[in-house]
Order: C-alpha cells, then structure tokens, then sequence
C-alpha cells in the first residue's frame, strides 16, 4: 500500500521526486522503489526519514505501527503524520506521536491514477495542514473526509474494494466457463463489460436505467436480476460482518497494548 500511495503521488505530479524521501525495513526495495523516480532520497531509518519531512505517511502492517510511531516520534520534529491504518483512535494516535495525525485510507489503485482516499483528521491537525494533504491526495484519487466512526465501514468498500470486486467478477466469469466458455475469452467478456458499465454509470446514469435498458420485462436478464437482488444482500452484509468483526479484533488488541 505504501508504494502504491507514494507512486500515485509522484506520479500524478502531487509531490516532486526531489522533495521525497522514503524508508523500508528492507533497504534493497526502498533503492528499488527510487529507481523508478530519479531524484527520490532513500533513508537508511525511519528516524531519518522523520527528521527530514513535514508531511509523513506512516504505511506499515498493524502489528508495527505503535513501534514505528513511537520510533519517529523521536524525532524531535512535529511532522504532520498520516497514518495508513485504521486501529487505533486519531486522539491516541496523537498522544503517542506528539504531533498532528490525520488517518488515510487509500487504495492500491492510486497508482493508476483512480480509487478513493478516505481521510480523518485528528484534534491537532491545523486547517492548512488538512487542505495541502487534501489537495495532493487529490491530484491521484477521490478524497473523501470521512468520520472516524464510520471509517471502517467506508474502507471495506474502497480499499477492501478492489480485491471485492475482482473477485465478484471472477466469479461471475467462472460461471460462464463452467458452462463451456474459454476462460481467456470469458475472462475478457467480463471485464470490457464491467468497465463499459462503470463509464455509464460515471457519466450519470442510474443503475435503475441501466437495468431497464438491459432487462426486458419477462426477459433473460430479468431472471438473472431476479437471483441477484435475492441472494447479494445477504452475501454482502456476510462480507461487512466479516471484516468489521476483524477491524473490532484489530482495534481491541491494539488497545490493550497501549493501556487503554
């Protein structure tokens, strides 16, 4: 997620290699990430990393996070972090940092230039600070500010989203080769379709007119729509369950570990 959050930015001009340092745990893909964008700085800490910046993104898995937030934390230097992780509550967050903290949910597919950025703010977080991340996070995706409590609901539709999504239409290509399709062919089928619907839908049109215009009264697709609108609801408040379930295990574990 890092690399793709800090390629989506270089790439779409929002930040300028020169003014950007990144830090890995291991080295070799961090000097392999700034080959890709001449004149991005490699350090060789995420101290070092932290000392040098006003703006720091913080993308690491949860079990590291606190380690990695008290490491810069020392510093010395009152970075604006953005963290890229939603466990542990933004005034906490701070607490631990001794610095503005905002929470950023991005997506993998920043560094195609699509997707949204979720976005929360912490207590500390100045207004100009707020808009110049806004404002970079926008020259790459969707920025959407959302409220903390609503954050994991709103991230499993964005950054769990793409793989979701993937999956529903493998699926669905999956059912056509079970019924004797080439996979290649019937994989192609579906996304040309599923990206031909999503420009409609981009432009403006509904999903009611979208069906009307396919689905026939006592038609083919009708039957299809039919199974879809009995059987998804169920399928997809299962998916939330699921992961918000997971996200409350995260949040309590993590809890625990700072006392709180």
């Amino acid at each position: 997620m890092g690399s793709s959050l800090a390629a989506g930015l270089l790439d779409s001009g929002a930040v300028s290699p020169g003014f950007t340092v990144v830090a890995n745990r291991s080295l070799a893909k961090a000097q392999s990430f700034a080959r890709r964008y001449p004149g991005v700085t490699v350090a060789e800490s995420n101290l070092i990393a932290a000392e040098g910046s006003d703006t720091l993104f913080v993308a690491v898995r949860t079990d590291q996070l606190l380690g990695v937030l008290k490491e810069v934390s020392s510093a010395g230097k009152h970075a604006h972090v953005v963290v890229v992780n939603g466990a542990i509550p933004l005034p906490l967050l701070e607490k631990v940092c001794r610095s503005p903290v905002s929470r950023l949910i991005p997506s993998v597919t920043m560094e195609r230039g699509r997707g949204v950025s979720l976005l929360s703010h912490g207590p500390s977080v100045s207004a100009p600070q707020a808009r110049r991340l806004q404002e970079a996070l926008g020259r790459a995706s969707m920025v959407i500010a959302v409220q903390e409590d609503k954050m994991d609901a709103a991230a499993d539709l964005t950054s769990c989203g793409p793989a979701l999504i993937a999956e529903t239409m493998r699926q669905f290509a999956e059912a056509g080769v079970r019924r004797g399709l080439d996979p290649n062919q019937a994989w192609e089928m579906v996304l040309e379709t599923m990206q031909g619907a999503a420009l409609a839908l981009t432009s403006g049109e509904s999903v009611a007119s979208l069906k009307e215009k396919v689905a026939t009264r006592g038609g083919i697709t009708e039957q299809g729509l039919l199974v879809l609108e009995a059987e998804l609801p169920a399928v997809f408040d299962k998916v939330m369950d699921r992961t918000l379930a997971k996200h409350a295990e995260v949040r309590e574990r993590l809890m625990k570990d700072i006392g709180q």
